[in-house]
């Protein structure tokens, strides 16, 4: 893959988040109190055939929130990742019922998550709720099968 094209990954993924923290970092840190939630994917763990820029982009996320959560964490400021898994979006495209069976079969649920399931771990992790959790990473019950038992 084209050095071009790694850089555009890299920089839709990683810098333009980073880009997008720096500029709300001042605004949180006034108020002494912030949530940032950066969203990755399970690809950054598992990875994916071929060159990788977007799994490497993805990856690269995991240091951002360590690193915002020591430096923003006595301001109030608490940053976490979310790396969801396989999950069923309307803007899907139709996948053979076997494929989506045998992905969920492979979850602890036994079901794969839907755009509500990720929305919703996003909400509390950016609310009030979240009193003291940062620097993680939450995988959503999709990135669940991972796990070396799977199917088991």
């Amino acid at each position: 893959m084209p050095l071009q094209e790694w850089d555009a990954m890299i920089n839709a993924n990683l810098v333009g988040t980073a880009a997008s923290v720096r500029a709300v970092l001042p605004s949180m840190r006034a108020r002494g109190w912030g949530r940032i939630v950066l969203i990755s994917s399970s690809v950054a763990e598992e990875g994916l055939p071929g060159p990788g820029p977007y799994g490497t982009a993805k990856s690269g996320l995991y240091g951002l929130a360590r690193s915002l959560a020591w430096n923003g964490g006595r301001d109030g400021i608490l940053v976490n990742v979310v790396a969801p898994g396989f999950t069923l979006t309307d803007s899907r495209p139709d996948i053979p019922a076997f494929v989506t069976d045998a992905l969920a079969a492979a979850t602890p649920t036994r079901r794969l998550s839907n755009s509500d399931d990720v929305a919703n771990l996003i909400v509390f992790l950016g609310s009030a709720a979240n009193g003291n959790l940062t620097g993680e990473v939450i995988r959503d019950g999709s990135a669940a099968a991972r796990a070396p038992h799977i199917g088991g």
